[in-house]
């Protein structure tokens, strides 16, 4: 009863922990997947192999999460991670029981409320330690660090989670001892606190790169933007220079009364100009509104590529705006997720048009989207979904990781609507 009992608690603190760090994952349904599946094998494999009957149920929920998310290293570090603050929590308690409470392990005393108290006060324990995890993984960033080191991370979850059971497995064969388990609680800390020392380390090697990285990409941006206003510049001084040989030319044709070579003239030789005037270059004016450099570089980035592209792209901004209340970095890449698929969406119609307004609010600014859209455009929500692509599949990562950063941040909000043979996303950005 009492090692029946001990499964079934293991399994639902593990489901728990999931939960906490795989929100999206995790629904009822596969919820009691993961109890009935884990706790069955656990209950098969627990009389044969004893406390190792875990590494069946890890094999199992990595298989039910690689199924659900198709993502191998993740299915992996995920269980294993609760494994390992699991197995901690339970040593930790035991240390508590045995220096606080004078509780020895020495004394072979086993009842059924003394196994509750064991489960909850160490699942309490290790649901503690794991939402402070997690507190500071968000904190600095560390979902960054996970996935670039991700590979790194899972071998050594995976070595680590080896380690801690060969222990308890030479602990069972020793006889769990108040020295033995203190000796283990002791291991484990420091192999914790050793983990955490390279987690730091990493954390802000990852933050120093991802700085410069920001710099140069800044810095690329605002070459380009100042490029092309230069090129605007050059252009409008040669029109200036031509303008009056223009009129001369036309005025003689005038003197003259030459009506059809006038018409002629201005057919093949000013339309052409007046053209040239009306290109899409000059229709990234109005950013001369926005004051916020990092952004103005990757929108008229974006809007040339729309141009170059034949895209109909213009850009909207009636008000200076000085400042957008978000990081620069999260909000360049909001926006140049937005802009690359609207143009990657726009390339595909027979009239191609991307427009973007960036409009100040009494407390907020609005930035809008908009692009042409063929008819067969997938449902909204699929268009957010995890590898989800028009390109194929596994292919569609930038809507996903914008609304996972829009979800990082309290005062920003998306929104996406379809109007008829348009798609439109507003991300609005409140003030704090």
């Amino acid at each position: 009863m009492e090692v029946l009992l001990g499964i079934i608690v293991q399994v639902l603190f593990l489901i728990l922990f999931l939960s906490f760090m795989s929100v999206r994952t995790m629904n009822i349904r596969f919820c009691a997947l993961l109890f009935v599946g884990g706790t069955m094998i656990g209950m098969m494999l627990f009389p044969w192999i004893g406390a190792s009957a875990i590494f069946g149920v890890v094999i199992y929920f990595y298989a039910c999460l690689h199924w659900k998310t198709k993502d191998m290293l993740w299915s992996i570090i995920f269980p294993v991670i609760s494994v390992l603050v699991s197995v901690l929590g339970e040593y930790l308690f035991g240390l508590i029981k045995i220096n606080m409470f004078h509780h020895s392990m020495n004394a072979h005393t086993s009842s059924l409320m003394l196994t509750v108290v064991n489960l909850i006060g160490s699942g309490l324990l290790s649901m503690t330690m794991l939402l402070t995890g997690l507190y500071f993984v968000k904190r600095f960033r560390g979902k960054l660090i996970l996935k670039r080191y991700s590979v790194l991370f899972s071998v050594v979850c995976i070595f680590t989670l080896i380690i801690f059971y060969i222990n308890i497995w030479i602990g069972e064969r020793q006889g769990f001892s108040d020295d033995n388990i203190q000796a283990n609680s002791i291991l484990f800390l420091f192999y914790f606190a050793l983990l955490i020392g390279v987690f730091v380390i990493l954390s802000r090697t990852v933050r120093k790169e991802a700085a410069m990285q920001n710099q140069r990409e800044q810095y690329e941006q605002l070459t380009e933007y100042t490029e092309n206003l230069e090129h605007l510049y050059t252009d409008m001084q040669k029109f200036r220079h031509d303008y009056i040989n223009i009129l001369l030319s036309m005025s003689e044709y005038i003197r003259h009364k030459d009506i059809d070579q006038l018409q002629a003239y201005f057919e093949h030789k000013i339309m052409p100009i007046s053209q040239g005037m009306q290109s899409n270059t000059y229709k990234l004016g109005a950013l001369h509104h926005l004051k916020v450099q990092e952004l103005k570089g990757i929108i008229s980035a974006k809007m040339i590529k729309a141009q170059e592209l034949n895209i109909d792209a213009i850009i909207e901004v009636a008000e200076p705006i000085e400042r957008i209340h978000m990081d620069a970095v999260p909000l360049c890449r909001c926006v140049g997720i937005l802009l690359d698929n609207a143009i990657e969406e726009a390339i595909h119609c027979e009239f191609p048009t991307v427009h973007m307004a960036l409009i100040r609010q009494e407390h907020s600014t609005l930035i809008v989207v908009s692009n042409s859209c063929r008819e067969e455009t997938p449902e909204l929500y699929q268009l957010f979904e995890k590898g989800f692509s028009t390109k194929g599949n596994n292919r569609g990562l930038g809507l996903n990781n914008l609304r996972e950063m829009v979800a990082q941040y309290k005062g920003v909000v998306l929104d996406t609507q379809r109007r008829e043979s348009t798609l439109i996303q507003l991300l609005e950005v409140f003030e704090n």
